[in-house]
């Protein structure tokens, strides 16, 4: 069996919208709500609250787990320290992979293209989730990996020059 180096470690939740919807049911018997329902309803919920946290740079609070969702923003820069050259800018895979295909040698020296970052004065935005000093058990394995249309929707946002220029509600 071949291992998955990147999911590796990862604590797996066995929890879906079945589970909610199961739990819903037991805590609430007098509701006479389907599932189909149920389902629309978390749905357009959750996605009104990316909607209001990409377009509206809404600070979004899940107060039982002492934690919030926003958008943030970093500037990078490449930096020399100690003589040595530190760059965390984004890979251009895209433009990376192209050049590899292209030129073999910068393949063997793993030359990496990264993104300039101008029309944002280089800074890199971010979904972000902040953890607050609540103390609760096994507060440390608590994450948020926000899906893939959530992060393409803000990269969409933010290069939309026909709204106002993106800025995020916190800066880091």
């Amino acid at each position: 069996m071949i291992k998955n180096k990147r999911t590796e470690g990862n604590i797996k939740t066995h929890y879906g919208m079945k589970d909610y919807f199961n739990f819903f049911k037991k805590n609430n018997p007098t509701l006479n709500i389907e599932r189909k329902t149920y389902n629309s309803i978390i749905s357009d919920f959750n996605q009104k609250i990316v909607e209001l946290i990409i377009e509206e740079n809404l600070s979004y609070t899940l107060p039982y787990i002492g934690s919030s969702i926003h958008v943030r923003k970093e500037k990078k820069v490449p930096r020399i320290i100690n003589g040595k050259l530190y760059n965390t800018t984004p890979v251009d895979w895209v433009a990376t992979n192209k050049l590899w295909n292209e030129d073999i040698e910068a393949k063997e020296k793993k030359l990496l293209v990264r993104y300039s970052n101008s029309h944002t004065s280089r800074y890199v935005f971010r979904i972000y989730f902040k953890k607050y000093n609540y103390s609760f058990k096994n507060k440390k394995y608590y994450s948020f990996k926000p899906c893939r249309t959530f992060q393409r929707l803000l990269g969409k946002r933010i290069k939309d020059d026909t709204k106002y220029k993106y800025d995020a509600y916190l800066l880091y």
